[in-house]
């Protein structure tokens, strides 16, 4: 791990020595195109999507259709790895060689970087441009007093997926795919975790025999996000977002993330219909898909898992909406991708006419295609639903788009004062969660709130 992280910083040192002493290689020459030359306009794909082999050879079309179609703009996609993304881009804002466009970027990578985006609120006044087509969701999840980071590409909504082999064989109903049904609650998704987590022998953890050190299905899990989506379910004063709305007060000891945080330890430790860390360790090593490996029966997930994880199943799967929780509220996760402009980038004005392109009607969806996202437009949604039901002809589709209206705002990836850091505090705590069985749960969510309060109270005392 030292040798990977030094090798990376002497790339990095080399990287920032070769853009000081050429000047601008990837994003334009830094005198500008010669006169009637047409603008190119690089797009930095690799903090989110975009980096498999066949969404690189998808964008490599997209960009032919441009090309084909626009003389005085030419577009690039820069395809980085995502574990080199950060330090690649940094090291282009720090040599005056910044990207015209970085994407698809996520909610939390926009506010990771927050002081590095343009602001586009100008440049939809100067065109009067009518966002009006856009998922009123789409449109806020990503503009803050300071800065709106971009137009708005594509959605992913939330909920449960399903095994229903495994219902079957449980004797269990399906979940409930009616958003208006509230007998599927908290308690009705309890109920039938316990019945769909099985041992080695076939006992499932309802019974007296169940043997917890031997399990080979779990009823639920919920494991590939952070302590804020986990616990965004359950409600708190502020959703998603672990501080008040003036970003000064952490609200990490909320009762209802005090709630939360004690039903996950109960689940994982006593209950044990939720793979603890080792039962997660266990799913790696065999395959790493909770879900698809037919390790968890009930896994709630993004739009984005269906083209990672259910390309091919060895049982019938459909989709469902995530429970009511214990407060009779359904509040679903949702991630949000959009292309932004660097604030440093050369050539901004051809930026956002790619960028406009990029999610114009006429190719949004083909985008989406390319990221697994749900075409932010709401006109698009008869198209995208063609290709869903081309792609996926035996699940539910309209679970997905009805998720949208409950989604969590604010959102569990916004942006909050020192954002990494109180990240990595909550994940600390999260951690402790699946690997401390006698962990006192009030206490360490005290000590959390106080921890993020320390970071909060720093931050502001250095406006």
């Amino acid at each position: 791990m030292q040798t990977k992280r030094w090798r990376m910083v002497l790339l990095t040192l080399v990287w920032l020595l070769i853009m000081s002493a050429c000047g601008a290689t990837t994003g334009g020459d830094a005198a500008g195109p010669a006169s009637g030359d047409p603008v190119k306009v690089t797009i930095f794909v690799g903090f989110g999507t975009g980096t498999d082999p066949l969404q690189v050879t998808a964008q490599e079309e997209l960009a032919k259709k441009f090309n084909e179609s626009h003389t005085d703009i030419q577009i690039e996609f820069l395809i980085v790895p995502h574990d080199e993304a950060t330090e690649r881009f940094l090291a282009m804002v720090a040599g005056d060689n910044a990207p015209q466009l970085v994407g698809p970027l996520g909610v939390s990578t926009v506010a990771q970087f927050l002081d590095q985006w343009e602001d586009v609120t100008p440049y939809i006044a100067k065109d009067n441009y009518d966002m009006n087509d856009f998922y009123g969701p789409s449109v806020t999840l990503n503009k803050y007093p300071t800065v709106n980071a971009g137009l708005p590409l594509g959605l992913y909504p939330s909920f449960i997926f399903y095994n229903k082999d495994a219902f079957d064989a449980a004797g269990l109903d399906y979940p409930t795919h009616d958003y208006n049904d509230k007998s599927w609650d908290i308690n009705a998704m309890h109920d039938a975790a316990l019945k769909l987590t099985l041992d080695a022998n076939g006992n499932d953890a309802s019974s007296a025999d169940f043997d917890a050190a031997n399990i080979k299905q779990w009823g639920y899990a919920d494991t590939w996000t952070d302590f804020r989506g986990q616990m965004t379910m359950f409600g708190a004063p502020s959703k998603g977002r672990p501080t008040s709305d003036d970003y000064k007060t952490a609200q990490v000891n909320s009762p209802e993330w005090l709630f939360g945080a004690q039903w996950l330890h109960n689940g994982v430790h006593k209950e044990h219909f939720m793979p603890d860390a080792a039962g997660q360790g266990a799913i790696d090593a065999d395959s790493g898909d909770p879900f698809g490996g037919a390790h968890v029966a009930m896994w709630y997930s993004h739009t984005w898992y269906m083209g990672e994880g259910l390309t091919e199943v060895p049982f019938n799967w459909d989709i469902a909406p995530l429970f009511y929780n214990q407060n009779g509220e359904r509040i679903s996760r949702i991630h949000a991708d959009l292309f932004t402009i660097p604030k440093n980038a050369k050539n901004k004005d051809q930026a956002w006419e790619v960028m406009k392109w990029l999610v114009a009607p006429e190719q949004i969806v083909a985008v989406c295609q390319i990221y697994g996202c749900l075409p932010a437009r709401q006109s698009s949604e008869a198209e995208f639903q063609a290709a869903l039901q081309a792609r996926f002809p035996d699940i539910d589709h309209a679970v997905i788009f009805n998720a949208i209206s409950y989604l969590d705002d604010p959102n569990h990836e916004s942006w909050v004062p020192e954002w990494s850091k109180v990240n990595d505090v909550l994940n600390n705590s999260l951690t402790t969660l699946y690997t401390d069985p006698a962990l006192d749960v009030n206490a360490m969510m005290e000590t959390t709130n106080s921890d993020v309060q320390v970071i909060l109270d720093e931050y502001w005392a250095n406006q």
